[in-house]
């Protein structure tokens, strides 16, 4: 929870760079089974300027969202890592996020993106914990 910075990295299917983009990420709880995330990438790749605002649902260990821009599930598998299967209806690509907290203020995010059941694009994003909720 909190405000996060970060750099979001993108790759061809090959491994080769293409650009990288600043992302600005709040995260924080609306009720006991319900947090919310903001999520603003200057340039999502191949989209532009986006802004992600999803209240996901949590279950135990479990959390799913569905929006007008996604539908999204995941697990906490520790408490240091976190996967995500996202049906984003922004990029058309399902999209499979998998969080690590290499510290509680560092965050990496490797994402792979299919569209047509064919690797779109890979990404890397890595975020600071700017501000503690």
């Amino acid at each position: 929870m909190g405000h996060w910075e970060g750099l979001c990295k993108s790759f061809t299917p090959h491994g080769d760079f293409l650009e990288s983009s600043a992302v600005h990420m709040d995260v924080y709880w609306l009720n006991n089974s319900t947090w919310h995330l903001h999520e603003h990438f200057e340039n999502l790749y191949g989209v532009g300027e986006t802004i992600f605002d999803t209240p996901i649902q949590v279950d135990g260990k479990r959390c799913f969202a569905d929006s007008d821009q996604l539908s999204l599930e995941g697990a906490e598998l520790t408490p240091y890592n976190y996967v995500f299967t996202i049906d984003s209806r922004v990029s058309n690509n399902i999209v499979y996020n998998n969080h690590y907290f290499l510290d509680p203020d560092t965050r990496r995010i490797i994402t792979h993106k299919v569209r047509d059941g064919a690797t779109s694009l890979f990404q890397i994003q890595d975020f600071t914990r700017v501000q503690r909720p």
